[in-house]
């Protein structure tokens, strides 16, 4: 029995030394060395290695879950080790009846974060009789004695079905190696390679095993007597110490000569955080390491892959020996896949996809969705508990069935609509190619928001009504998308025969269901998997299913592949929910299905799921750094070296903080209280157990990093190239600061970064795609000779793309200013728009602010499609203040008396609310009457602060049109002159003098102020005040020779006035007060009009952001959404 420690330094030729062991302790046959390694990623490597090293039969690797099943396997122990989603649906049944967390249990993560807390106590040897008696001990937190009982019922739960975790496997192990003495003595090697850290669990078996085995070899970064690097070796250097403590041998420097690698990475590994700098090699013709700023992720990603391809091509290396790392593969998960896939790299992502990302498996939660109960499903939504209510409170609850998942269920590819909705059904659901675009049209149309009975009222009504005359009850034209009487009755039976389809299991009485009933009530909607190697005469499909295998099989590659793994991957997990219920609850019949879709949720949110393996064909490696330790690499590139993404910020556990974990650690085991589950395991020597059981929980801090060691192992791992990628800016466009450890490899190495910009172009020998290729041909002028061949492949592609470069050299500044000029349409646009034209202000505020805008909505007639909202949007309640004040202010004899007004104002309030709905097509619900309220209290405080202001002011007009209702439009003199309409909504006036009188102008406002000022009038952008002032003089009391002297805008939300009123206005170009404003918009107005007639419509972006409202949303390339929070 030999025990050794072996150190080396990263890269220093720890796992060529192992081979070379195994293959040593193996030849012959005679017997089977083992080697257990990190991962299974570390596995696959190994056996590649071993493979090229000239192979090596009989050798057994594995990781510690292997080597735990293997001492079972060896005692003749049988055991049941439960899958993840069984697990979790274990957990989440220990959660009822909790004090301190019981707000908490339903939040997403929730039921994660204790599995991984209880992973950490199992690893770290911590019973559940521990941890009881340490918070006993230390006063009973409720919030800690509360995590106790809960890892108490977990593991009882665990025990009584003679079942285990993936660390409770190691348990199990301990106690049979403690109860097996001769178990492992006939193990000639068991090899220990690629690890940074070891748990208690793990330390344990060692010392166990090696006083057993023949020989046991364990590598580890560091050196013997060398310099410290406390930054780059703090971590090995603690493991170090408990190896040689738990074991009781000192470690030794690795006898095995240095691999040959890079000399640049060489000194990189060497300089890398050294207490003293070493001089940077002489660069070399072809330096082996590059630094790259690129302008963000998507940039990155197109950068390292690029550099990766040409690493395959340029230097003949195989696929299997590069890879793509980063300290979080997550946010570049999506810009991976799709630029691998345009440059034809096949790619293994080893940490697997998140099921919840699988477009598949979200078409199936939004359609289970849609058979929640309302209140269930607008909770999910994040909305008031009756926000989707018909406002009949007495109404039975009925399925949610949102308008939006409804149209988006019709639309899905995944789901075939052919299928019957119910056994004994003749006709199918029948749900074909159009019937979304016009069941969404009905839905726009009735205002659906959600809900069985909104639909079937918008679909009876659209069958109603008579092809030609409506209903008799639309106040708007009939929208033209909208379906005839005849298709809207065929769409209501389709949405019946589609709802009695998804109508989930029933409960009988008092009695809820089973997960069994639900399970496979949802197994018979998705379909069986057809897949001809399952089965020798695959069953036909069910007549009932909606055939989701099938649907997702039939789509193109790679997507289908992944489709069809998530949806595989989701059946095992309603495998494991009927388990764990029939396993772990004893009696069926214990969830709704609200609960089921919540618990499912769950359970799919904290998955995986790993995309098919082809084993004969290579791959390009993409993983988290920490998979990749211990690989043996040629070339790697580095993603992320951004400030707080690597190193990562670290937070602290939000179960178990730093103030628990440092008292536990210092609680003091008494004896009596000892780990009675693990107590009579044995150690080499006296030392290594007293090491191994030292007094309190061994738990170590969540917050002490090892970002520096895991970026020291990652930029170690290629033997020939490394490539480091950073992006400037973060997602929100901010400036993104490098990482520290990007600075420290600069300090080394003192290579210069290259800075990529959006804007820089390919050079012909880079380009990585056809797609790259032909948008460098686009813009090459001349073409290079060199891709002559190209320019003949594909020259209608070619031509478009010409021309798209063009346009967006011309947005770019760096070609003519023709974007939005339809000057050759200027004889057309004069007419339409010529001098009998007349024009309203608010029209021309939108060109004034973009005239793209205008373009879009006045000349092609676009507006967005409006969305069925509950209750009214923002444009209709601002309709609403100002009908009750119009009808307020002339129903009552004196407009001046507060007290005339309040009386009078609920009333009419009540006139207005009460027909909004159906004047304004707004859908009412229980919130609605809430929502009533605060009108007539805004409404209130208005009439109050209104009062305040009137001074000597007397109201005089109300709702005062011009070029409108038979009224003469004012008339601005010009060549031509300009005609304008509106509607002034309240003019007051001062008592007569006899040489004029003086007006006063108020314009009322749904919206904030802080648009409202004086720069926005004299730039042109707030024309109403001022161009309503002249109307009031010019058009409205002309022939009274009224004078505005003052004008605001009135914010009825806020009860004020605006900042900017007529009488403030100051221009140095057109002169202060109401003349001054006048003259400013008159100016603007005028430019406006002549920018129409030329046919300029350039789009601008606004102050403060491009408004949602505005039909360009979807196609300008300016697009700057404004920020409504």
């Amino acid at each position: 029995m030999h025990v050794s420690l072996w150190l080396a330094p990263a890269a220093g030729g720890k796992t060529a030394a192992v081979v070379d062991l195994l293959r040593s302790a193996a030849a012959g046959l005679a017997s089977t060395p083992r080697v257990v390694v990190p991962s299974h990623l570390q596995v696959r490597a190994l056996r590649r290695r071993l493979a090229l090293a000239g192979g090596a039969l009989n050798v057994r690797l594995l990781t510690f879950d292997r080597l735990y099943a293997e001492c079972l396997n060896a005692a003749g122990e049988a055991y049941t080790e439960l899958s993840e989603p069984v697990l979790y649906r274990l957990i989440r049944s220990q959660l009822d009846h909790l004090t301190y967390y019981a707000p908490l249990v339903n939040l997403p993560g929730f039921t994660s974060s204790l599995q991984s807390l209880f992973a950490e106590f199992k690893a770290a040897l911590i019973t559940p009789e521990d941890l009881t008696a340490a918070v006993a001990a230390l006063g009973n937190d409720a919030r800690l004695a509360e995590l106790a009982l809960i890892y108490s019922r977990y593991q009882q739960q665990l025990h009584a079905q003679s079942s285990a975790d993936r660390i409770g496997l190691g348990w199990l192990a301990l106690e049979v190696l403690r109860a097996t003495p001769d178990l492992g003595r006939d193990w000639p090697l068991l090899a220990i390679d690629g690890f940074d850290s070891f748990t208690p669990l793990e330390l344990a078996l060692l010392a166990e095993l090696a006083g057993r085995v023949d020989r046991m070899i364990i590598t580890l970064t560091g050196s013997v007597g060398g310099a410290a690097r406390p930054l780059v070796w703090r971590r090995f250097e603690r493991t170090r110490a408990e190896l040689e403590s738990a074991l009781a041998i000192p470690a030794e420097s690795l006898p095995h000569p240095l691999p040959p690698i890079a000399p640049d990475l060489r000194a990189l590994e060497a300089g890398l955080f050294a207490p003293t700098a070493s001089p940077a090699p002489e660069p070399a013709s072809e330096p082996a390491i590059e630094l790259i700023e690129a302008p963000d992720r998507a940039a990155e990603v197109r950068a390292a892959l690029r550099w990766l391809k040409a690493r395959l091509l340029g230097d003949h290396l195989p696929l299997h020996s590069v890879a793509l790392l980063a300290r979080d593969i997550a946010p570049y998960r999506p810009f991976i896949q799709q630029t691998a896939a345009e440059f034809e790299l096949p790619v293994r992502l080893v940490e697997g996809l998140p099921l919840k990302s699988s477009p598949v498996i979200a078409a199936l939660l939004d359609l289970l969705r849609l058979m929640l109960p309302a209140e269930a499903e607008t909770a999910l939504a994040g909305g008031p508990a009756d926000a989707g209510r018909l406002s009949d409170a007495a109404s039975p609850p009925e399925y949610a069935l949102p308008y939006r998942l409804v149209v988006e269920a019709w639309r899905s590819p995944y789901f075939d609509w052919s299928a019957l909705p119910a056994e004994n059904s003749t006709e199918p659901i029948g749900i074909g190619p159009g019937d979304a675009d016009r069941l969404a049209a009905i839905a726009r149309w009735g205002q659906v928001v959600g809900g069985e009975t909104q639909w079937h009222e918008a679909l009876d009504r659209a069958a109603a009504r008579s092809a030609t005359l409506g209903d008799g009850n639309d106040n708007d034209h009939t929208p033209p998308d909208l379906p005839s009487p005849e298709q809207a009755l065929l769409l209501r039976g389709r949405f019946e025969r589609f709802v009695d389809r998804l109508r989930p299991p029933a409960a009988t009485g008092a009695t809820l269901l089973s997960y069994r009933t639900l399970v496979a009530w949802l197994e018979d909607l998705i379909g069986a998997d057809p897949d001809p190697g399952s089965a020798p005469f695959p069953a036909p499909p069910e007549p009932t299913s909606l055939q989701v295998v099938t649907c997702a099989k039939e789509g193109p590659p790679p997507g289908c592949h992944l489709d069809v793994a998530a949806l595989r991957a989701l059946k095992d997990i309603l495998r494991g929910l009927v388990w764990a219920e029939e396993a772990f609850e004893g009696s069926p019949g214990q969830v709704d299905y609200a609960r089921f879709f919540e618990e499912l949720s769950g359970v799919i949110e904290s998955e995986v799921y790993l995309p098919p393996v082809d084993p004969g064909r290579d791959e390009l490696l993409v993983a988290g750094v920490r998979s990749a330790r211990g690989l043996p690499l040629a070339a790697a590139a580095i993603l992320g070296l951004a400030e707080g993404e690597f190193p990562k910020t670290q937070h602290e556990d939000p179960f178990l903080r730093e103030s628990d974990r440092t008292v536990l650690a210092g609680w003091q085991c008494q004896p009596e209280q000892g780990r009675t589950a693990l107590a009579g395991w044995h150690c080499q020597t006296e030392q290594g157990r007293t090491a191994l059981r030292a007094p309190g929980l061994r738990l170590e801090s969540s917050i002490d990093s090892a970002e520096v060691q895991a970026f020291y192992e990652a930029v170690t791992r290629p033997s020939h190239r490394l490539l480091l990628t950073r992006p400037r800016l973060a997602e929100n466009g901010a400036p993104w600061e490098a990482s520290p450890l990007w600075e420290e490899v600069r300090r080394v190495t003192r290579i210069a970064p290259l800075t990529l910009t959006s804007d820089a172009r390919l050079k012909p020998e880079e380009v990585a795609s056809w797609p790259e290729l032909m948008e460098l041909l686009a813009v090459l002028d001349p073409p290079a000779a060199q891709l002559a061949w190209a320019l003949a492949a594909d020259a209608p592609r070619l031509e478009h793309l010409r021309l798209a470069a063009a346009w967006h050299d011309q947005r770019s500044g760096r070609g003519p200013a023709s974007d939005g000029d339809l000057s050759s349409l200027s004889s057309e646009l004069g007419q339409t728009f010529g001098p009998a034209h007349v024009w309203s202000p608010s029209r021309l505020e939108v060109y004034r602010c973009c005239p793209f805008h205008f373009f879009i909505a006045n000349l092609l007639g676009l507006e967005p499609r409006p969305e069925p909202t509950v209750g009214p949007e923002p444009t209709q309640l601002g309709t609403i203040y100002h009908q009750i004040l119009e009808k307020l202010f002339r129903r009552v004899a004196n407009p001046r008396d507060l007290a005339q007004l309040q009386e009078a104002l609920p009333a009419v309030a009540r006139e207005v609310l009460d027909a909004a709905p159906r004047e304004l097509g707004f859908r009412q619900t229980q919130w609605w009457e809430r929502t009533r309220e605060e009108i007539q209290v805004n409404t209130l405080r208005t009439l109050e602060e209104l009062d305040r202001e009137k001074g000597q002011w007397r109201p005089v007009l109300f709702e005062a049109a011009f070029g409108r209702h038979g009224s003469p439009p004012l008339v601005i003199d010009g060549d031509p002159p300009l005609l304008l309409h509106g509607i002034i909504d309240r003019i007051d006036l001062l008592p007569e003098q006899e040489e004029a009188r003086r007006l006063r102008i108020i314009d009322y406002k749904s919206g904030g102020a802080g648009t409202y000022t004086a720069p926005s009038v004299e730039k042109g952008k707030k024309l109403q005040l001022p161009l309503y002032a002249l109307a009031a003089r010019d058009a409205i009391d002309r022939e009274k020779r009224g004078q505005p002297i003052e004008g605001f805008y009135w914010h009825i939300l806020d009860a004020k006035r605006s900042g900017f009123s007529l009488s403030k206005f100051k221009s140095e170009q057109f002169g202060n007060g109401p003349q001054g404003a006048i003259a400013a918009a008159v100016t603007a107005a005028t430019a406006a009009v002549w920018g129409v007639r030329a046919g300029a419509f350039a789009p601008s972006v606004p102050d403060g952001g491009c408004p949602s409202y505005c039909a360009a949303t979807g196609i300008c390339w300016l697009y700057d959404p404004r920020f409504e929070g």
